[in-house]
């Protein structure tokens, strides 16, 4: 479901009308993010560490409400949920799109999860069979840690979902961190979004 925002009524008008005129209105940053609870009892279960993390963030956008708008043919819309897909790496060949709806049970997403990779690793190129609007573009780079991370974009189209990519866990200070790059539009998302959506994370990756 999406609720149509009325421009003349939204608080946020002034500062989409401005960034949307730029040929590049991300912005983005590369935080740390700690999984040493959830490694730990992702380990201790044999459960997917990388599905759990996953869910955790698709959990916390959906949380955050700025990084649910979106543009659809000019106008701007508020997903009441987005979804994912993600990269797949696959043993023989180059990688792969996903899709993944989101529910908030884990073992539902897990299941669905497990099903699409599986799928998506039997199939052939990009698969960019399912087009949504509603989605988040997540991937993950699990061979090296980052301080910093661009994508590839078409600056010509409307695209306006966040970016958000994981890289490789490394440990300090005895806790295991987790680099995480967001790229967001700059007509929705505020840097203190950004700082929410971060929270948001961060308390789903500390389960008690």
């Amino acid at each position: 479901m999406r609720e149509l925002i009325d421009l003349e009524k939204w608080d946020r008008k002034d500062h989409f009308l401005f960034y949307s005129k730029f040929k590049e209105p991300y912005h983005g940053v590369v935080v740390d993010v700690d999984v040493t609870a959830l490694y730990q009892i992702c380990k201790a279960a044999k459960e997917s560490f990388f599905l759990a993390y996953l869910h955790a963030a698709i959990k916390a956008v959906n949380q955050t409400e700025a990084f649910r708008y979106r543009i659809v043919e000019n106008q701007v819309y508020l997903y009441h949920t987005s979804h994912v897909t993600a990269t797949i790496a696959r043993d023989h060949g180059p990688f792969a799109f996903s899709f993944i709806e989101f529910t908030p049970d884990f073992e539902a997403f897990k299941k669905a999860a497990t099903a699409e990779i599986q799928r998506v690793k039997s199939a052939q190129g990009l698969d960019l069979s399912v087009v949504r609007d509603n989605i988040v573009h997540f991937s993950t780079l699990p061979w090296f840690t980052f301080k910093s991370l661009s994508h590839a974009r078409d600056l010509d189209t409307q695209d306006c979902s966040p970016k958000i990519t994981f890289g490789k866990t490394y440990s300090a200070h005895k806790r295991l961190l987790m680099p995480v790059s967001i790229h967001v539009h700059h007509g929705f998302v505020y840097g203190e979004d950004v700082a929410d959506f971060i929270s948001n994370f961060q308390k789903l990756l500390d389960p008690k």
